[in-house]
């Protein structure tokens, strides 16, 4: 996604036509494209039906979030059960899980919690060096394999709940669980750059995959859809976490621009310095 969205930002501004009709990326790579320019505006409500909520769609409607990802605690279920799962960050601290846990290289989230209005700056801090301590290694979000093997049994903070989820369809001894003092929900976008070269065919696909039909394709083959379309599989997910007193944060391109991206950024590469212990 980094790399899509650096091309897309230099084929605009190189005025030449976008590789691609669509970009994909979270809130970070939705903000560098508006900040430059690079996406188009579209009056989704005036003619979209299936994209009417405005809670889908990023600052002027330049993107439409088509996926809700839950970043959270993936743990091996052979491994740990009932009371001796982890429900909390503050959980994985606790000395009998000392040895088990891997942390991402690119300590995945853990600049959004250092966001004022969520953990803050020294909370989080504090908690990246405990669980670099804690840890007994690396591994990233798409190596859920090595919590089978047993290299690791719990890995924090998994990217989302659909790397788990796929395993654990298939049969594979595989938990995932939304961690209580950091849930979080984090928007996937699409977005049609300015430059395309078919930009009516790409808004009618994104109109398509926000419809309920498109949603249970991506629910069947991803395991996770957006909360925000009715009949969603990941809201059922957040309702019951919900329902026991949980309150989401909502990482859209607004949380961004509420919280200084670029210090985000700069607090991420101190972050990763943390818990690769550089």
């Amino acid at each position: 996604m980094p790399m899509m969205t650096a091309k897309s930002v230099e084929e605009y501004q190189a005025n030449r036509t976008a590789s691609t009709d669509i970009a994909l990326g979270y809130s970070n790579h939705v903000l560098a494209m508006i900040q430059t320019g690079t996406l188009e505006p579209t009056d989704w409500a005036a003619w979209a039906p299936n994209v009417q909520d405005p809670r889908l769609l990023a600052p002027g409607g330049t993107a439409v979030a088509i996926q809700s990802s839950l970043p959270g605690i993936t743990y091996n279920s052979q491994r740990f059960s009932g009371a001796a799962v982890p429900r909390s960050l503050e959980d994985v601290l606790k000395p009998q899980y000392k040895g088990y846990v891997g942390a991402t290289p690119y300590a995945a989230w853990f600049d959004h919690l250092a966001a004022p209005e969520l953990w803050g700056l020294q909370r989080t801090t504090e908690y990246v060096g405990l669980l670099a301590d804690q840890a007994s290694g690396l591994m990233r979000c798409n190596e859920e394999d090595r919590l089978l093997n047993g290299e690791f049994d719990i890995l924090v903070l998994d990217c989302s709940q659909r790397g788990p989820l796929r395993l654990k369809a298939r049969g594979a001894p595989m938990e995932f669980t939304v961690a209580a003092d950091a849930p979080l929900i984090a928007p996937l976008y699409m977005a049609v750059p300015k430059n395309a070269a078919h930009p009516n065919a790409a808004k009618l696909w994104l109109n398509y995959l926000l419809s309920r039909e498109a949603q249970d394709i991506l629910l069947e083959v991803s395991f996770v859809d957006s909360h925000l379309v009715p009949g969603s599989g990941t809201a059922r997910q957040i309702e019951t976490l919900q329902a026991s007193g949980v309150k989401f944060a909502q990482l859209d391109v607004e949380f961004y621009q509420r919280n200084d991206e670029k210090e985000l950024t700069r607090i991420l590469a101190d972050l990763q310095r943390i818990i690769q212990k550089r």
